[in-house]
């Protein structure tokens, strides 16, 4: 008899084939024409080297095109460049999204909803093996809702022009806060005192912003660098930084919680000290690793561009204050509410967990 995790395994990799196999196969789901490409012909058309020595190569090819849905054979022309910054090269077996003008068919883009199926899936797939099926659809609820409400968000945002973006997405990122905590937690005491600490943690962290960039006048700070802005950039990377700092706070307000409620359990009659000293000790322990994850993040993001400026000739100076400048604000800022969670969730917890025991 097979074990019940290797069951479990056993029917995630049949999932994930069945996925792939169904979204291999769903042209017919779609309007618009969907393409496979069964045969390419390319060459080399131009070579160029720029004044800073970067080399680069343009190819072009012959692409034979399947319409899955349409029941056609096309014969297309793409052009690439070997670096494939802003095109992209298409081998046989690619799926593609067409779109049809007039009599000219033209590539959008790479039909990528198998692949996507199959993480996705797999992620499920992983989270029940290593949680129970309740506790995995609350939590998959919780991901559903909030991306729910952030389409809402950056619907009022796109349709209400003199609406005040970090007014809609501070109430963006409490309702989230909520949403989440309420369906991964339950409506406990634990996930109350969790988004209080969180709540109260942010509105520190953003209030200490606020006064630095006043007193300093935003010296140094280079709003205008945000990419693809349409909006006031500062309004735009305030919300940023709210959503940002929300999010690195609950993660370690919810953990030294869930420790202080340990000790409730192991012991009901501790004092205000026991939880204030044990939420510092946790506290101290994972705030580390947290702020080395936020630092993680922003250089994955910014590692492209980075490369893009310094094969372009720019030095680094130029870089640190043009590229990296708002990303490196926004680690120092979410370090600071990652800093700041870590007394405040012990206070807080303390002071109501030795009142109840003073109560009782």
């Amino acid at each position: 008899m097979l074990q019940k995790p290797t069951k479990k395994i056993i029917i995630i990799v049949l999932a994930v084939v069945a996925v792939w196999f169904f979204l291999r196969n769903d042209a017919f789901l779609y309007h618009g024409p969907v393409g496979q490409v069964t045969h390419v012909t390319e060459k080399m058309t131009q070579a160029t080297t720029d004044e800073h020595g970067n080399d680069d190569q343009v190819y072009t090819q012959q692409l034979t095109i399947a319409v899955l849905n349409r029941h056609q054979t096309l014969q297309l022309t793409n052009t690439y460049a070997q670096s494939q910054v802003i095109t992209n090269r298409y081998r046989v077996g690619d799926q593609l999204l067409l779109e049809t003008v007039g009599d000219a068919t033209h590539i959008l883009s790479l039909k990528r909803d198998a692949w996507l199926g199959v993480l996705t899936t797999l992620f499920v797939g992983l989270l029940l093996i290593y949680s129970r099926w309740r506790a995995t659809s609350w939590l998959l609820l919780s991901l559903v809702l909030n991306v729910v409400m952030f389409g809402f968000a950056i619907q009022i945002d796109i349709h209400d022009k003199n609406a005040n973006v970090l007014l809609v997405f501070s109430i963006l990122a409490l309702c989230l806060a909520t949403a989440s905590l309420a369906l991964v937690l339950g409506k406990t005491m634990q996930m109350a005192l969790t988004l209080v600490t969180t709540i109260v943690t942010t509105c520190l962290t953003m209030m200490i912003l606020f006064m630095v960039l006043a007193l300093t006048h935003s010296k140094g700070v280079h709003f205008e660098t945000m990419s693809y802005v349409t909006q006031l950039p500062s309004a735009i990377f305030m919300a940023q930084t709210v959503i940002g700092v929300l999010g690195a706070v609950m993660d370690e307000s919810a953990d030294i919680v869930a420790m202080q409620f340990g000790m409730q359990r192991e012991n009901a009659s501790r004092h205000f000290t026991d939880y204030w000293q044990g939420g510092l000790s946790v506290g101290r322990d994972i705030m580390g690793t947290l702020v080395n994850v936020l630092f993680m993040i922003f250089i994955a993001e910014t590692l492209p561009m980075v490369f893009l400026m310094l094969r372009n000739g720019n030095n680094w100076s130029y870089i640190m204050d043009q590229i990296m400048n708002l990303g490196i604000l926004q680690t120092v800022v979410s370090g600071i509410g990652i800093v700041l969670a870590v007394p405040v969730t012990s206070v807080v917890v303390g002071l109501v967990m030795s009142r109840k025991a003073e109560m009782q």
